[in-house]
């Protein structure tokens, strides 16, 4: 049988669980209270996703009834969940990934604490950093196409995305050069404005 690639969502759920063993209802937690929502905060989504990878033998779910009448299932990495998720933290940011991958990106970055090294993470943030700058280059050849006064709504849409990876660009520098100075100095990163 031909394995099903890994969703953002599945991934995220490897990292978050990889960080401490977790219960469905505190993995929802997490998702509808912090950033993690953008992936989903919806246990349609969650609890299916978290089933589905036990299935699959990348997470461990054993039933805790020390402390409820109604056991709750918690959720462990596998050693092969734990290779799944490491392959994936080790993968450079593609184009596809960049445009369709829901912010994957991004995410892999922030579950990679303690799970890279300084110069992984660094190596990382320099293909991001290649990729979105290659794309914003592609987004520019579009402007010629799409600004006249007829397409002023379309051209200004291009431009926000342009700015908005313009922006990503820029994050990736300054990442990189806080965890280059966190090498230095025990401060916290802080973004310039």
């Amino acid at each position: 049988m031909a394995e099903k690639k890994l969703t953002t969502l599945e991934y995220g759920l490897l990292g978050l669980v990889g960080m401490s063993p977790l219960t469905g209802y505190d993995v929802h937690k997490v998702f509808s209270t912090t950033p993690f929502g953008h992936f989903s905060s919806s246990p349609g989504a969650i609890y299916p996703a978290l089933r589905r990878l036990a299935h699959i033998g990348l997470l461990e779910a054993r039933l805790d009834t020390a402390k409820e009448a109604r056991p709750r299932r918690i959720y462990s990495l596998t050693d092969s969940g734990e290779e799944a998720l490491e392959a994936w933290l080790h993968q450079p940011v593609t184009r596809e990934e960049l445009i369709r991958g829901a912010g994957a990106p991004i995410l892999r970055f922030a579950l990679s604490a303690g799970r890279l090294t300084r110069d992984e993470t660094l190596a990382y943030l320099e293909t991001y950093q290649k990729v979105v700058a290659v794309y914003i280059e592609e987004l520019y050849g579009y402007t010629e196409q799409t600004t006249s006064p007829e397409n002023l709504y379309g051209s200004l849409a291009l431009y926000h995305g342009i700015r908005s990876f313009e922006s990503e660009l820029e994050w990736t520098k300054w990442a990189a050069t806080e965890i280059r100075r966190a090498g230095r100095s025990s401060r916290k990163p802080r973004p310039s404005r």
